[in-house]
Order: structure tokens, then sequence, then C-alpha cells
């Protein structure tokens, strides 16, 4: 993906040095499991926009890189405990922590990170006001999943699905963009620039995750196919199709009560009823926002990553 961009590559290959070093801990477990979640594997997205947001001002590796640091450490203790919470038993393809040991090791190792993840904030040299964007976007994305798990085996509108995933998935996002530009003296008018191309980015992000639990090849992706909707999570295609189709609905509800169903009569059902095509077009309306926010950006070479990132999408 960064081929094109040598600076952002290079950096990036610094920082994953960086992540390495500062995962260690004098309890072998917590050292072991913590690298082992956080250097998994991943597109490193997160930190990719911290350190492009900084690029836009003043860059100094000795603040990006614990805020990038922060934002991904952060996202992969919310990943351990999203996989206790849906009792999964591999996360890209290597077993979960809470399935190769325990719930009660998963669940320190997932506060420990998160004890990480706010104790490298201070090695940003950021001033207390400015670090609170981080503390917000932990609220947020615990309010959104206890929000979605109280919700569970509920279709929804979706108004309340795009709340949703703004909170849980687009607000991240917007945290690593927003760290990214503080630490480079960017102007807050700036800063919440890239903060709403992060939320819309975000929300564009998830939607096209729920197309592919719809569509995707199970062994190409890694992923059981509706593996959503067996968790009792109604993903936007099901929400907006159900929304037209009366027996779909009745499918859906039939398949949270239990009574089973043929999954490939629900997807079939889901693509006649327009719940792939109108989600498709939601999704192509957030990335125009994106490139929307790009547009009002300061223009620097990293801007066109940005844009490369959209289009990915």
């Amino acid at each position: 993906m960064w081929d094109r961009f040598p600076v952002i590559k290079a950096e990036l290959a610094a920082f994953e040095d960086y992540l390495k070093s500062r995962l260690s801990s004098r309890i072998e477990f917590l050292d072991i499991a913590s690298k082992g979640v956080v250097l998994s594997g991943g597109k490193r997205l997160r930190p990719a926009f911290t350190i492009i947001a900084a690029l836009h001002g003043d860059y100094n590796r000795e603040r990006v890189f614990p805020a990038a640091a922060a934002v991904e450490i952060l996202h992969a203790a919310t990943l351990i405990h999203d996989d206790i919470i849906d009792n999964a038993k591999t996360r890209r393809g290597q077993m979960t922590l809470s399935e190769k040991h325990n719930i009660n090791l998963a669940v320190y190792t997932g506060d420990y990170l998160f004890a990480k993840s706010l104790r490298l904030l201070v090695d940003t040299g950021l001033k207390p006001e400015k670090l609170n964007v981080l503390a917000r976007t932990i609220s947020i994305i615990c309010e959104c999943e206890i929000d979605q798990y109280i919700g569970k085996y509920d279709i929804g509108t979706v108004k309340n699905y795009l709340k949703r995933i703004i909170g849980k998935t687009g607000m991240l996002f917007s945290a690593s963009l927003i760290l990214g530009a503080k630490t480079a003296n960017l102007s807050d008018d700036v800063a919440r620039l890239f903060g709403r191309f992060g939320n819309s980015f975000g929300a564009a992000f998830q939607i096209r995750d729920d197309l592919l639990d719809i569509l995707s090849d199970q062994k190409t992706e890694g992923k059981p196919v509706l593996n959503d909707l067996k968790e009792g999570i109604a993903t936007l295609p099901i929400i907006i199709s159900a929304s037209k189709n009366p027996e779909l609905r009745e499918m859906v509800n039939d398949f949270f009560d239990g009574n089973g169903g043929d999954i490939n009569q629900l997807i079939q059902a889901v693509i006649s009823s327009g719940g792939i095509k109108d989600s498709e077009k939601l999704k192509n309306r957030y990335v125009q926002k994106c490139k929307s926010y790009i547009e009002q950006m300061p223009k620097t070479p990293y801007t066109d990553a940005l844009n490369e990132i959209v289009d990915w999408l």
C-alpha cells in the first residue's frame, strides 16, 4: 500500500520496531501475550493515520510514535475484550487469547494494554487538555459496545446502526488522526478536520466489513459468512433489506430465535431486496465525505496517501 509513499513506508517500519520495544513486561506471560496480540499482523491503518496527520505539520518521531503506539495498543485491547464477549475462537487465523489460555488471563491482558496505552500518551509531551481525545474515545467505544450488546437479536434501524459504528470504529480512526495533528502543532481547526475525516472513514470501513461478512468466501477472508448475524448482530445490509422485505425480517427473527434457516437463501434474499446495493451507496457517500475533507486539508505530498487509502475502501 505504501510503495508510492517511501517516507510513510520508512516511518511505519521504524514505528514497528518502536512498538515492539514498548510492549515488554517483567511478567513473562504478559510479555509474550501482549506482543502476540499487538504484533500479530493487521494493516496498521490507525498508526499510519497518526503518522500521516503529523507529516502535515512539525513532524517529530519522539512525539508521534508514542501517540501512534497508544492508539494501536488501545485497538488491540478492545479486540481482546471483543473476542471474550463474542466467544471467538480465532482471529486472523490464530487462536484467540481467551481460547488459548482462559478468559481471566485475557481480561487482565486487555486491561494491561489499556493501561499501557494511556501511559504512552504521557510520552507524547502533549498538555493534559490535549490528551482528552483518547479518554473520550475509550468512553464512547464502551458505550457503543454496551449498546450493541443490549441490542443483540434486534434488527434495529439504520440511524442507530450508523451512530453505533461511528462510535465503535470511527472514533478510534478519528482519535489517531487528531493525536497526530496535535503532536505536529497543527491548528485546532485542522485537527478537527482530520477528526471528521476519521469518523467518515470509520463508517465506510465498517460498512465495507459488513458487506464482506455477507459476500466473502470464508476460505479467502478467514471469517465465517454471516458471522455477525450468528452472534445476534444485524449489519447494514440486513437492516436495510429487512426494512423493505417483511418476509426477510421474519427469516432474520427466526434465525435469531434459534430456528435455523438456510444461510444461502438468506443471503439471496438480502441481495434481491437491495440490501447490498443500498449499503454500497451509503458506503460511497462516506467515501465522498472523506474526499471532501481531504480537499479542505493543507496540501502536502501526504494528502495523496489519504486519497489512496480511501480508494481502497
